[in-house]
């Protein structure tokens, strides 16, 4: 049987599907996974119909995040136009609308589609289409008529198989051709996040908090508040074979939960890294709950960058609208914390918030201006995912576009005063930053024309080179690492310079899918 699997998505790390085709694959089965970058034309291009008529799979999978909405609906309509294949979508948008989802597709996932999407295609091997599968995590149209079955997690993540960097099954669609990307490694690392210079990994599944705007308060729904964790042996498997392609420089660990380890975990997993990998790597921590020991085990093993989920300043706003339990005298500890290992700290904020007030705003200011430098800084939409605590206040009180989450990056930001101010907090004084943290009706003509020019001035010069120092701290002062480092990322950090927060590859989204608005407008209806 052969599954093929389409990414909609503008980058090319695709963890979820590398999961899904790898276990496929393992169970003696062929898979395939294609990246059509936000593919919104309105017919199906003859290299992707080719493609897939000679591949001739006999599932096709879509994997979609909520901005991929609207191109796995225009998608979906061209493949079954053009073929007699069953379609099945997953991802996390699916999870959050499941019921929404499944009209347009023949199948959906509502869960993880590791051993459900393997369970379905063998399925339609043995008993075909015209029989509804009976699979955890699997929905199925018949008609008019939904079949819903229970969404079940992956209980014993070493069970699944480990993930490549780069597979040899993986192909991408670029000016009007489809390349094989293992063929094409340098096509790729233009599409990768970080210029490919890093393999994305998790750890551990799951998220113990229910903060009110985050997409994993509603997932916890379907997985539960367990965290689910993966041996060390497991992990050093796939790094080991992931270190054998000499492009990959460092290891991303994406796990929203990394210290939920144990400190024997930790300490073993730190012994086999040194031995074994020795490549630098970066993790996400919260505050309140950074550990001191396991954080200088990590330092000692390799850790160069840590990401630190702040989101604001405000300890009203954390409580009270976030329902996020972490004031930010947490925040000042851990901070000091990185500091003091001299990991390269690199902290996210939430912005354009209809509930935060101008004093929110301002103390959030000078609550970042107060942390101890260098950091740096992302600023991040506030998106309000359906199923939330947030979203559900603010549908209730009329404040919000329920569809705007179909349709707008989290990191396109809205380009205010207190936006432009709150980035500059790392990388200007901080007496400048108590001259021009006021309130819009004490502001004037100089506040505004020294914070814009600042502004244009700190995003094009302050901020790269604070990052490079950072960053080659965070590297121990390894000067061939710094400048590997550079070389493989500066596509991707010119792109964001020119463009704002977004990439090039997302600012053409944005400019296809105004244009689709216009020459396709029943696809959004």
């Amino acid at each position: 049987m052969k599954l093929l699997l389409i990414s909609l998505q503008s980058n090319a790390s695709l963890v979820g599907l590398k999961y899904i085709a790898a276990n496929v694959r393992a169970h003696g089965h062929d898979a395939r996974i294609l990246l059509l970058p936000g593919y919104l034309e309105s017919t199906l291009h003859p290299a992707v119909e080719d493609f897939i008529r000679r591949y001739s799979p006999d599932l096709i999978g879509i994997g979609l995040m909520s901005i991929e909405f609207y191109p796995a609906k225009n998608i979906t309509r061209l493949l079954k136009e053009t073929f007699d294949i069953p379609v099945i979508w997953g991802g996390l948008h699916v999870i959050l609308r499941p019921d929404e989802c499944i009209r347009y597709a023949d199948y959906v996932c509502s869960g993880e589609g590791e051993n459900a999407v393997l369970s379905l295609l063998e399925h339609l091997r043995d008993r075909g289409r015209d029989v509804p599968p009976d699979i955890p995590n699997i929905w199925v149209r018949t008609g008019d008529d939904i079949i819903k079955k229970e969404a079940l997690p992956e209980t014993d993540l070493d069970r699944l198989p480990v993930i490549e960097y780069l597979p040899d099954y993986f192909y991408g669609f670029h000016r009007g051709k489809i390349y094989n990307f293992a063929r094409n490694p340098k096509l790729f690392r233009s599409y990768a996040l970080y210029g490919g210079t890093c393999h994305m990994m998790i750890t551990t599944r799951g998220c113990p908090f229910y903060c009110g705007y985050c997409a994993n308060a509603y997932t916890m729904t379907v997985f539960g508040r367990k965290i689910r964790k993966r041996s060390v042996e497991n992990c050093m498997e796939e790094l080991r074979l992931v270190k054998k392609d000499p492009y990959v420089l460092y290891i991303n660990f994406e796990d929203d939960w990394f210290f939920s380890h144990d400190r024997e975990w930790m300490r073993k997993f730190c012994e086999e890294y040194k031995r074994h990998i020795g490549l630098p790597f970066m993790v996400r921590v919260f505050p309140g709950v950074l550990d001191r020991e396991k954080l200088f085990m990590l330092r000692d093993a390799g850790l160069s960058l840590a990401i630190m989920g702040v989101q604001t300043g405000s300890d009203r706003v954390n409580f009270e609208i976030y329902n996020r339990k972490v004031r930010f005298s947490s925040v000042r500890k851990a901070a000091a914390l990185l500091s003091e290992s001299r990991v390269a700290p690199y902290y996210e904020m939430i912005v354009d918030n209809p509930y935060e007030t101008e004093e929110d705003q301002m103390e959030s200011i000078n609550s970042m201006a107060g942390l101890k430098r260098p950091y740096t800084i992302s600023l991040a939409h506030l998106t309000f995912f359906p199923g939330t605590l947030l979203t559900e206040r603010a549908l209730k009180d009329n404040i919000i576009d329920p569809e705007a989450y179909l349709t707008r990056y989290m990191v396109k930001i809205n380009r205010t005063y207190f936006n432009k101010l709150l980035y500059m907090t790392p990388y200007i004084p901080r007496i400048l930053i108590n001259f021009l943290n006021k309130p819009e009706a004490e502001r004037n003509a100089v506040h505004t024309g020294l914070t814009n020019t600042l502004f244009f001035i700190v995003k094009r010069t302050v901020e790269p080179a604070v990052f490079f120092f950072v960053l080659t701290r965070g590297l121990k002062y390894n000067l061939n690492w710094t400048v590997r480092t550079l070389l493989g990322n500066w596509k991707s950090a010119l792109a964001k310079l020119l463009f704002n927060f977004l990439g090039r590859g997302d600012m053409e989204f944005d400019r296809r899918l105004e244009l689709a608005r216009k020459e396709m407008p029943e696809l959004f209806q």
